[in-house]
């Protein structure tokens, strides 16, 4: 459910936010590195360690998980006076639709890259071991 939200999440800090959206005075703390990296390298370690299939019904999963979290920080800003997590779904912007459509169109090819990494495995697994897959 979440390997999508994984490859978003972390290229969008690790492509966009951290080398454009920060200036030049941040300073990346522990949490901000675990939860953009350690997430990652879990997710990877599950794939190569289980097999589980993939199919393509499952990105359900993955837009109703991001769906959930959108609902909850809004909820959640409309309670508490906090800065957002991503400067970019503030949605005190002009562009806010525009970025959202954007993320929820982002979310495919994050989920078919996952889809890849899961058949490469296989492939590379039934070459191999040809008697285990």
């Amino acid at each position: 459910m979440t390997a999508g939200a994984v490859v978003l999440t972390d290229c969008v800090f690790w492509l966009v936010i951290y080398p454009f959206l920060t200036d030049k005075n941040y300073r990346l703390h522990f949490l901000a590195v675990c939860m953009h990296s350690v997430n990652a390298v879990c997710l990877l370690g599950d794939v190569f360690l289980n097999r589980l299939r993939f199919p393509f019904f499952r990105v359900t999963y993955f837009v109703l998980w991001t769906c959930v979290f959108v609902i909850f920080q809004w909820i959640l800003h409309i309670f508490v006076s906090m800065r957002w997590p991503y400067p970019f779904l503030d949605l005190s912007s002009q562009y806010a639709p525009l970025w959202y459509f954007a993320v929820g169109i982002l979310h495919l090819p994050c989920y078919g890259f996952f889809a890849l990494l899961i058949r490469m495995k296989k492939c590379w697994l039934s070459r191999l071991f040809h008697s285990s897959i």
